[in-house]
């Protein structure tokens, strides 16, 4: 990014014509903390794309906080239950910002669907040097008629969907890496939603909306959900195991918050689990495919487990 003024402009036409048009360009630098748009209590309305060259900046989008970082741009409807400010933590904001009238909310609608509020556009992109390149000829050289406004405006968002698609198909494989993560590393006490964004590149915020909407439950339900999972298999094949050696094997630093979350996920203690199992002569543990053993066969000592004789007879269940 070059160094360029810090103006604004705005954009009005006598024309009734609905056309997508672009309304007002912008390039801003705050560094106050009292910096803070509620876009529930305004009452101008547009659509705004705001695009982040330093710094950082927030946005809340029902109730949900995205950072907005270099390289980032968020979109937002205005009047509508957003907000937007310089957070605490950081010390300036640079950003361009674009105006649009309300024919553009198809397209914002259809963004939101697919990448959320927030879009990744690079600092060193095409689409960053056409934004740079409007905010120049909008400050410089201003639209001639609104036709022009019109095309230029379109090109943007057009630029911008592709750009934001392509971007969503990869933040979806990554989604897809993230739960792998879990699965591979479930049995870290440490294991947490920081360490998962941070090795698949998301922001936690981010990753955990994309997560819901993949695999319809969060990513630390998720863990919890696969560290009991991982347990009960261990009560049923392991006799032998201790409910502590159980715990930590699954992730869990103490038998006793072990049994608070087993309780929670199934309804009843795991020494009762493991009880219940013992009433059996024995236990074939069932798996999502078959194990197989070195020629491709199941492998029939992985599939049926002896499970522990009970100290009674018993009649039946």
């Amino acid at each position: 990014m070059h160094p360029l003024p810090h103006k604004s402009v705005g954009f009005r036409f006598p024309s009734d014509l609905s056309l997508l048009t672009l309304r007002g360009v912008g390039l801003q630098r705050v560094d106050s903390h009292s910096y803070c748009w509620d876009n529930r209590e305004r009452r101008d309305e547009h659509c705004l794309i705001q695009f982040c060259v330093e710094g950082e900046g927030a946005v809340v989008v029902d109730e949900m906080e995205y950072s907005v970082r270099p390289g980032e741009a968020f979109l937002v409807d205005i009047p509508g239950n957003s907000r937007y400010f310089l957070p605490q933590h950081a010390t300036c904001w640079e950003f361009f910002y674009f105006e649009f009238s309300k024919e553009c909310l198809p397209l914002l609608r259809s963004l939101y669907g697919h990448t959320g509020p927030v879009v990744w556009v690079g600092l060193d992109t095409p689409l960053a040097g056409q934004m740079e390149q409007l905010y120049r000829y909008g400050v410089e050289q201003g639209m001639v008629t609104q036709y022009e406004n019109s095309r230029l405006a379109y090109e943007l968002w057009m630029n911008l969907m592709e750009c934001a698609l392509a971007g969503a198909k990869e933040e979806r494989s990554k989604v897809d890496e993230a739960r792998a993560y879990i699965d591979q590393h479930y049995a870290q006490e440490s294991l947490s939603l920081d360490q998962i964004a941070q090795h698949v590149g998301l922001s936690k915020y981010y990753l955990c909306k994309e997560f819901h909407r993949t695999f319809g439950t969060t990513p630390g339900k998720y863990i919890r959900e696969v560290r009991i999972a991982k347990a009960c298999a261990l009560l049923l094949t392991n006799q032998d195991c201790t409910m502590e050696e159980i715990a930590h094997r699954v992730g869990y630093a103490n038998n006793n918050y072990f049994g608070k979350v087993f309780r929670a996920e199934k309804g009843l203690p795991p020494d009762q689990y493991k009880r219940q199992s013992s009433h059996y002569d024995m236990v074939r543990t069932v798996y999502d495919r078959p194990k197989l053993g070195a020629e491709g066969a199941v492998s029939p000592e992985s599939a049926t487990v002896p499970a522990a004789r009970p100290k009674r007879p018993h009649s039946g269940r």
